[in-house]
């Protein structure tokens, strides 16, 4: 005969068991999810066109963490916007690693204080890593007549309104720092945008613009096979790839200096687990002698750090471009 409070009491027991075996689970879920990650293929979403250094950056990484974790790192380019069209597509997937932002800090340090961009990078963004660095390049066609920043300035002084000259997407990195040579010489130069670095560094091979503010990485093929001319770098010193180049203030502007890098971000709520190794292969990866040499090609430098450090060059970055917008008064029509 049972005693009266035996069965309860069991119950209790039992229920308790099973509460901490489901905690326990739940701890350990994660990093078994993390251990056995990555069960398939990746997707890394890139916010411009194929074809400038952030794509060309993208895909070669990409190529060699399918080679280190043995799943398919496959690259998606979601263009328009000045970036946001693919970083909110980001920041609204689900947080498992399974969807990636490969982009230009530009996306998310300077379009959003000049758009509705639907999302708070500091808030909606995992960091990953950083990749890369470099300079924009301010460069001409060739046969330009136009042969330093001094003849881009005198240029557009005598014909106000008249000088035309590429940018990646309005809000973008490159669409800033055109506005920021504006108005700190007081110039009346018109920006036409394009979805990406490659067709607006084509635009300038072409002619139909007559100056180009863009990233460096398609600019260098085109100066290679002496279809463009480099007038100068806006980074705080001269290009690995290009050091026969002036920077700007070597140029003849003083104090103009504006660097841009290339960043790896998962959505906000990625396990920490799947952060950290994430960023241990890509800092893997880019030891890579070939990998090394891409990035070298598309005139940036290879730089990882740890997700800690990502995220506190992303809080700096974000409020160093908002103040310079503001202070610029930079809006968009």
């Amino acid at each position: 005969m049972q005693r009266n409070g035996s069965t309860p009491y069991r119950l209790r027991a039992l229920y308790a068991l099973a509460s901490t075996l489901a905690a326990a689970a739940a701890l350990a879920a994660p990093a078994a999810h993390a251990q056995r990650y990555p069960d398939r293929p990746v997707q890394v979403i890139v916010p411009y066109a194929p074809g400038g250094s952030v794509d060309v950056i993208a895909r070669s990484l990409a190529q060699k963490l399918t080679e280190r974790m043995g799943q398919t790192v496959f690259i998606e380019n979601r263009a328009g916007a000045g970036g946001t069209i693919g970083v909110g597509a980001v920041t609204r997937a689900k947080p498992d690693g399974y969807t990636l932002l490969l982009t230009s800090l530009g996306a998310v340090t300077v379009t959003v204080h000049l758009t509705k961009a639907g999302y708070d990078p500091l808030k909606d963004l995992a960091p990953i890593s950083l990749l890369a660095t470099s300079g924009l390049v301010v460069s001409v066609k060739e046969d330009s007549p136009i042969r330093s920043v001094r003849d881009l300035i005198a240029a557009a002084k005598a014909k106000p309104g008249a000088l035309s000259y590429a940018v990646t997407g309005v809000g973008s990195q490159t669409f800033l720092a055109g506005e920021l040579l504006k108005r700190s010489l007081d110039l009346d130069m018109v920006p036409v945008q394009y979805k990406g670095g490659g067709p607006a560094a084509a635009a300038v091979a072409a002619g139909e613009v007559q100056a180009g503010i863009t990233d460096s990485g398609p600019i260098q093929p085109l100066l290679q096979s002496k279809r463009v001319r480099v007038l100068a770098v806006t980074g705080s010193q001269r290009a690995s790839a290009m050091p026969d180049v002036p920077t700007m203030e070597e140029a003849g502007v003083p104090g103009f200096k504006i660097d841009s890098a290339i960043a790896l971000f998962a959505p906000a709520g990625t396990p920490p687990e799947i952060v950290d190794k994430l960023n241990a292969e890509v800092a893997a990866a880019l030891k890579s002698p070939d990998l090394i040499d891409r990035i070298h090609a598309a005139s940036h430098d290879p730089k990882p750090n740890s997700p800690a450090e990502m995220k506190t060059m992303l809080k700096s970055e974000f409020d160093r471009w908002g103040a310079m917008v503001r202070e610029a008064g930079v809006k968009l029509e």
